[in-house]
């Protein structure tokens, strides 16, 4: 059942969620042009992102 929330207790895993994605093609991109020192910097912005994924996952979790 879907309740509605206040836009003050809403949490933001979407965001997180795309610059992981993103930050990973890049890291792909960057492999296939042998650039790996990018990809190895691409890949610490994904990890970044996905740790703050995570938390907002986590966030929401503890709301239930």
């Amino acid at each position: 059942m879907r309740t509605s929330v206040p836009m003050d207790e809403i949490v933001d895993y979407a965001y997180p969620a795309m610059m992981a994605e993103r930050a990973l093609k890049r890291v792909h991109d960057a492999a296939l042009d042998n650039d790996l020192e990018l990809a190895m910097d691409e890949a610490a912005n994904a990890i970044k992102e996905a740790r703050k994924l995570y938390a907002a996952l986590n966030a929401m979790q503890e709301k239930r």
